[in-house]
């Protein structure tokens, strides 16, 4: 009896984690792949902007908890001087895979690609997954 009670909980705990995505992964990568973007267009690398990840994380965790898309109210509360945000389906793909999307939906969008190829030097992002998998983003420049 106890051996399928373990059993039992094992597999619960790994029904409620299914999707194994790694966030810091995406953050980084998320990063690498603007700064190639921008690296293409003969743009200057941004610098990672530690200290306003936790931020980043906080609003894409607001809206993930919300449902809703939703920019902040003030740049100046969060010391921005841009920020682009998404929500977009994960499914399985790999945290690279998953890098590139996000890349691949701000550049497809005229004004998100503005900020992207803008001249900002600092960037901070922060990644969010719903345990229905939905992925929300938030990218802040400086």
């Amino acid at each position: 009896m106890l051996k399928i009670r373990i059993i039992f909980i094992f597999i619960l705990l790994f029904s409620f984690n299914s999707f194994s995505i790694d966030t810091l992964k995406v953050e980084k990568e998320i990063y690498n792949k603007i700064n190639s973007y921008r690296a293409k267009l003969g743009k200057s690398q941004l610098t990672y902007a530690p200290k306003n990840v936790q931020s980043c994380r906080k609003h894409s965790i607001s809206m993930g908890t919300l449902v809703k898309l939703q920019h902040v109210t003030s740049l100046s509360e969060v010391n921005a001087l841009a920020e682009i945000i998404q929500l977009n389906y994960t499914l399985s793909r790999t945290e690279n895979e998953t890098a590139q999307d996000v890349l691949d939906i701000f550049i497809n969008s005229e004004s998100h690609k503005r900020i992207i190829e803008s001249n900002f030097k600092e960037i901070a992002v922060g990644v969010y997954v719903t345990t229905n998998e939905d992925l929300w983003v938030t990218i802040r420049f400086y």
